[in-house]
């Protein structure tokens, strides 16, 4: 998919923000400009608020003890913000050529450890599309990452 100017600005710039670079920069490139195109707004920032959750809850269950109750509540979160991701990359994929189809249901979508690991990258990526978009609207964080 050929990505627009304003596309490429919109990635170089998540890339100089996130730090250490998009994980999954072709394919929220891919997203953002299929969003684009079809006047997605909504649902591209959907797509970034449950991105952003679902790589919080991820981090989470890291660090959680496995058998413990809170890991069994994370596993539950996490897998409802899996399913909740891939559904709206359904939605922006619903006008994207075959190729690009195929290509997302091989990635995200087939049951394996490297979809579900491609899912938790794509929702780092899509969290810092959603801090970038938090940052607009509510400004800088401070030092202690609350707003002003």
């Amino acid at each position: 998919m050929h990505l627009s100017a304003e596309t490429e600005h919109v990635l170089a710039y998540l890339d100089e923000k996130s730090g250490q670079g998009l994980r999954k920069r072709n394919d929220i490139g891919a997203l953002l400009e299929l969003a684009a195109e079809s006047d997605a707004a909504e649902t591209i920032n959907d797509l970034a608020f449950h991105g952003s959750f679902l790589f919080k809850v991820y981090q989470t269950l890291k660090k959680a003890a496995p058998g413990s109750d809170s890991f069994a509540m994370l596993e539950k979160e996490f897998t409802t913000a899996v399913e909740h991701v891939r559904q709206q990359m359904a939605r922006l994929l619903v006008d994207a050529d075959e190729e690009h189809v195929e290509r997302f249901n091989g990635q995200y979508y087939v049951m394996t450890q490297g979809s579900l690991r491609n899912v938790v990258d794509l929702a780092h990526d899509l969290g810092v599309l959603k801090a970038v978009q938090n940052e607009q609207k509510y400004g800088a964080p401070d030092a202690e990452g609350e707003a002003p």
